[in-house]
């Protein structure tokens, strides 16, 4: 027989701490993969565009190729001049600047490309132009490089960058109208952030989105359907622009300015 002493010796004490530490290390190791892939899905949600309003600051323009500074331009805060009013921009000129002189977004084959699409915030161009009475605002874009949810859209009765009508679309079937007052998004007439409309079919070629200022009315049509006839508190009056979501590399094909008179 094998004595208590012989036994203890025997015993293969070193390959059970051995498979001991092994399945540790297995199971820290599946620990930090489940962490990782938390981490990454809640990353990877970002902010909920589709159920709520926006968030963040708006800036009036990025330099394209520099993906760590954003560029602002001098905000017009008081009415642009009569003799503004009028604008019918197709872009064939590469020297167009509609948005003024210090917007650095490249004009080429008839179109500025607004490329946004490494930032996370909107951009908000606002035109030398404007309306100080009755007029409609255009504007053609075709998306190149942007997700379902993202909008690009129309900018009405901005004051600066951070007060303003939001009046846009995305390739969801879905538009939105929002006010922007002192950076805050507020809703218009009640509505949703977002609205679906059968008017709006998915994955849209091109966006033409026009909005006709008519007093305390704004008609808003996309792709020339009548979406949503929008009542403000007070006419929609002063600079007019665009908007691009973060995200988003957008070319404006086209942007029109036209008074009533």
């Amino acid at each position: 027989m094998i004595s208590t002493f012989h036994w203890f010796y025997l015993f293969p004490f070193d390959k059970l701490i051995q498979e001991r530490r092994n399945m540790k290390s297995w199971l820290l190791s599946i620990i930090i993969l489940a962490a990782a892939i938390v981490m990454l899905s809640v990353q990877g949600c970002g902010e909920t565009r589709t159920s709520g309003f926006y968030a963040g600051h708006v800036t009036t323009q990025t330099t394209p190729r520099d993906t760590t500074v954003l560029s602002t331009q001098t905000v017009y805060t008081t009415s642009p001049q009569p003799d503004d009013t009028l604008l019918n921009c197709t872009f064939d000129n590469v020297l167009t600047k509609p948005f003024g002189s210090s917007c650095r977004y490249e004009v080429y084959h008839g179109s500025m490309h607004i490329d946004n699409s490494v930032f996370r915030d909107p951009v908000v161009l606002l035109s030398t132009a404007g309306l100080l009475d009755d007029g409609l605002v255009e504007a053609q874009f075709d998306l190149v490089e942007a997700a379902s949810h993202c909008i690009v859209g129309l900018v009405l009765g901005a004051e600066s960058t951070g007060d303003l009508i939001l009046l846009g679309t995305n390739s969801r079937g879905q538009y939105t109208i929002q006010k922007c007052i002192n950076g805050l998004w507020l809703p218009v007439m009640g509505m949703e952030a977002f609205e679906s409309s059968r008017l709006l079919p998915y994955s849209l070629p091109g966006i033409q989105i026009s909005a006709l200022v008519h007093g305390n009315y704004i008609d808003l049509r996309v792709n020339g359907q009548l979406i949503q006839v929008v009542r403000t508190t007070l006419p929609a009056l002063g600079q007019v622009g665009v908007f691009v979501d973060g995200y988003v590399y957008a070319s404006l094909d086209r942007f029109t300015v036209i008074p009533s008179q």
